[in-house]
């Protein structure tokens, strides 16, 4: 067996992560996603070039991927300008969801946070919403989507809810460490600072990724519409309007997607009172299964140890 390196090992894994997706990675980036501690750039450039002189690693330009197929450089930069063109109508739909009673952070996630986006792609939110009130704030952006968007899901997929109470997310792998970094946050920066230290097992996996820049970020507030609202529902009345919110998105998605394992369900629809995850798709599985082959397939082309 060909012998390499836990950096070499490091770098391959980074990539072949990214290389479901089609995005080829720079320089810069494969440093922000290793889940190596202790690398230097030095150390990452000697590694790189021995993995170029296997051919387990190819480059062009300034992108590094796994195998040759160059096509999918042009693909990542039109993505990364689509990605770019789209920022102000997400920062402008952000600005309108943080307006909704009881939704205290915004962040965008899903493939805008990753600085990327195909032709089809939505465009995710990640909420934080006050405690027991987030089945009541996700109905009211559910509501507003139907009639005023027509449903759309292109510019307003709102698919993760947490509470303010409830800021570690259960799942820690590979693929929920990725969203979580990636994630853009548009309001709520204190939320921001609170969710990411209840998250410290991302360095797990993200032990060079910074977190985000936050200066032009406002603080979770009270506005307007918070102020005239919420108080009628500060109460018991609100405590079971939140209740019956909830077991009504529940009833739909088991009426809707029924054929689903009882386990794959309840990871693709969490709904319990502090978290809703709307995951029809059950992605996470996907790409972890994805992730398994491709990383077993370079095993034996390559004749290398990884895990």
């Amino acid at each position: 067996m060909c012998e390499i390196s836990l950096i070499e090992k490091s770098i391959i894994k980074t990539l072949a992560y990214h290389d479901i997706f089609d995005y080829p990675l720079m320089l810069e980036e494969i440093f922000l996603c290793l889940d190596t501690n202790g690398i230097t750039k030095d150390n990452l450039h000697s590694a790189l070039d021995a993995l170029l002189k296997k051919n387990i690693v190819y480059k062009k330009n300034d992108y590094f991927l796994l195998n040759p197929d160059y096509i999918r450089i042009n693909k990542r930069v039109e993505g990364n300008k689509r990605a770019k063109k789209k920022m102000k109508i997400a920062k402008r739909f952000s600005k309108i969801i943080s307006f909704f009673p009881y939704v205290r952070a915004v962040f965008l996630s899903g493939s805008i946070s990753k600085g990327f986006m195909d032709k089809k792609a939505d465009i995710d939110y990640f909420i934080i919403t006050k405690k027991n009130r987030l089945w009541i704030a996700r109905f009211l952006l559910v509501l507003f989507k139907k009639i005023f968007l027509l449903n759309s899901y292109k510019f307003f997929c709102i698919n993760y809810f947490i509470s303010e109470d409830n800021l570690e997310i259960e799942e820690k792998n590979i693929y929920t460490a990725t969203e979580l970094v990636t994630l853009i946050p548009t309001y709520g920066s204190n939320l921001y600072n609170e969710f990411y230290k209840a998250n410290d097992w991302l360095k797990t996996y993200y032990p060079n990724y910074p977190k985000r820049d936050i200066i032009n970020v406002s603080h979770s507030k009270m506005r307007l519409t918070h102020k005239i609202i919420e108080p009628f529902l500060n109460n018991n009345f609100g405590e079971k309007l939140d209740d019956q919110c909830m077991q009504m998105f529940l009833r739909f998605d088991r009426k809707r997607y029924g054929e689903l394992e009882k386990e794959t369900f309840e990871l693709a629809f969490k709904s319990r009172k502090n978290v809703s995850k709307h995951h029809p798709q059950y992605y996470q599985k996907k790409v972890l299964e994805k992730l398994n082959h491709k990383i077993q397939k370079l095993e034996i082309q390559h004749n290398i140890a990884l895990n």
